[in-house]
């Protein structure tokens, strides 16, 4: 029996669903109404066609990601962190979580042309603590974009070794220990998996902290 009652918020819900699960391809009209329990027509007197559908989903994804980083001076929640290094760190994780969670959702969105848009809000984000730690001009802009390639360029490597098929010879059989005498601690920590999260957080702290570092020429002594 088809639902006597239904909102476009329920019909992007499921929709969303479908695409984070499934992908763009599995969408249809009939497979939507089939998970919402409705009639076909009901779907389209909400959000119109497919394509229409598929745009309320794209806008939707850029509200989305523009909500879950707040500028620090507008009045959202904070940040988190005491410094500037730190709240960008915050910002960096907050990102990879949000993209990791919805690659087809963001892979629309960008076929859409609407990737910097939905950017911006982290671009901000980014801008304010650059500035709170006394970058300024082209060197801050500089600094806020190489944050975010690191964190996109990453993810997108993340994602095709998670894509990729199964290595042979695994890293355990390339780094044996005898690979490396001269630092038998290296061949072991190679020949276990990687930790994506952990290495992310040290290349984009690391990153940072080049970055917000004073020029070497108005380090203390610089010139002496």
């Amino acid at each position: 029996m088809a639902r006597s009652t239904l909102t476009r918020d329920e019909v992007l819900d499921a929709a969303a669903s479908l695409v984070k699960q499934h992908g763009p391809a599995a969408l249809t009209m009939r497979k939507l109404a089939a998970e919402l329990g409705t009639a076909v027509t009901s779907i389209y007197w909400h959000v119109g066609n497919r394509e229409s559908l598929l745009d309320a989903l794209v806008q939707r994804t850029v509200e989305e990601m523009g909500a879950i980083l707040p500028q620090a001076p507008t009045g959202g929640t904070p940040l988190a962190g005491r410094t500037p290094a730190d709240r960008i760190l915050s910002v960096a994780r907050t990102l990879r979580r949000e993209l990791r969670e919805r690659p087809h959702l963001i892979a629309m969105v960008h076929e859409r042309g609407l990737t910097e848009r939905m950017f911006l809000p982290a671009q901000q984000a980014l801008v304010h603590e650059v500035h709170a730690a006394g970058l300024r001009g082209a060197r801050a802009a500089d600094a806020v974009r190489a944050i975010q390639f690191q964190i996109v360029g990453f993810l997108l490597v993340e994602r095709n070794r998670e894509r990729a098929p199964a290595q042979s010879p695994a890293e355990s059989e390339l780094w044996d220990p005898a690979a490396a005498p001269h630092d038998p601690a290296l061949a072991r920590a190679l020949a276990r998996p990687a930790d994506p999260e952990r290495l992310f957080l040290l290349s984009v702290r690391a990153l940072v902290t080049a970055l917000l570092a004073p020029p070497a020429s108005a380090a203390p002594g610089a010139g002496r």
